[in-house]
């Protein structure tokens, strides 16, 4: 849906609504013979589902996906070949799993699986790719050419500027806890080949896994500061926004309580500049040559971009982010053509 108003002669405003919803999109589990409790029930030895096979890869056409997105952009055209463009976007994307490849792919693996057997629902969140804000603005500007001199009119004139300045909220990620089951036995007695000894009986798990079915990526539960973080500086990010003590495990058996793709990695902002002209020149034999000459400089203010957070609870940088994306760097184009 789409509304538009030219406000003056120079001046259009437009809103828009779009929606998006799809049905039957495949998901994919590394291991669907698993079952929670496992781990508890056998004394730390892995039965499965079925014990006569191992883990098994499961691919179906379960999965959902739904999109809303609302967006206001304002187009103002200015005198002496100046304009300008900018656009605010708002939404919001939402799946079960966003990295599921397809079935002719020659492989569906992706990494992506079931944090709770044979419940997808309960990892329904924001998708892979949302990003909450964005905006985008854009000019050009084209020099004039009506300079007295003819040189200055081939040196200054017809250069044409374009800018374009992109800043967005960060993509989601998913706290995860990638340990494996590691049991406590009651009157606090000691493992014997990584199992309870006779007479006692498994009453805690000091790792992850927490629902004990054999897969180790795992939610824990909700922190006391909720599912949510407000924004984050640079250096927040680059020491760590939260650690793992701030995470409680669940209950004995059972899943966490945190949600799939629930925190933002770092905001993204970034300022591209253009310029280009076209020159004609004199070359044999009464023909013109036409000259192109184009340049291209990314991340103009060289702002450092951070990419990506570490999730995995277990990990030394967990909660901090370690790489950036690329800095200023120019690109020139010449192009001759007669």
């Amino acid at each position: 849906l789409s509304v538009q108003q030219q406000l003056q002669n120079n001046l259009i405003v437009e809103l828009n609504y779009s929606a998006t919803e799809a049905h039957h999109l495949l998901v994919f589990q590394n291991d669907a013979n698993r079952f929670a409790g496992d781990l508890i029930q056998n004394n730390n030895q892995l039965q499965r589902l079925n014990p006569n096979f191992a883990a098994t890869a499961w691919a179906s056409s379960d999965g959902n996906s739904a999109g809303h997105y609302g967006s206001a952009e304002v187009i103002r055209s200015f005198t002496h070949g100046l304009a300008f463009r900018g656009i605010y976007t708002y939404g919001k994307a939402l799946d079960e799993m966003s990295q599921a490849q397809s079935l002719d792919s020659g492989s569906i693996t992706s990494g992506s699986d079931f944090y709770v057997n044979n419940a997808l629902h309960a990892q329904r969140g924001r998708a892979d790719f949302d990003i909450r804000q964005q905006f985008t603005a854009d000019g050009t500007w084209d020099v004039p050419n009506n300079y007295p001199s003819v040189m200055l009119r081939n040196v200054l004139g017809g250069w044409q500027f374009g800018g374009k300045w992109i800043g967005e909220t960060g993509l989601p990620f998913t706290v995860v806890n990638g340990a494996g089951f590691a049991p406590i036995c009651s009157g606090g007695a000691a493992l014997v080949n990584n199992q309870c000894p006779a007479g006692t009986t498994i009453v805690g798990n000091s790792g992850g896994d927490y629902n004990a079915d054999g897969y180790n990526t795992k939610l824990p539960n909700v922190p006391t500061f909720g599912p949510h973080l407000g924004g984050q500086s640079k250096t927040k990010f680059l020491n760590g926004i939260f650690t793992a003590s701030q995470f409680p495990a669940p209950g004995l058996g059972l899943v966490g309580t945190l949600g799939r793709n629930t925190y933002d990695r770092p905001g993204y902002k970034d300022f591209d500049l253009t310029f280009e002209k076209y020159f004609s020149l004199p070359w044999l034999f009464a023909e013109k040559m036409k000259i192109e000459a184009k340049g291209e400089v990314f991340n103009l203010f060289n702002r450092t971009n951070l990419n990506g957070v570490d999730s995995g609870m277990t990990d030394s940088s967990f909660g901090k982010s370690t790489s950036q994306l690329p800095p200023r760097s120019l690109q020139l184009h010449l192009r001759a053509s007669f």
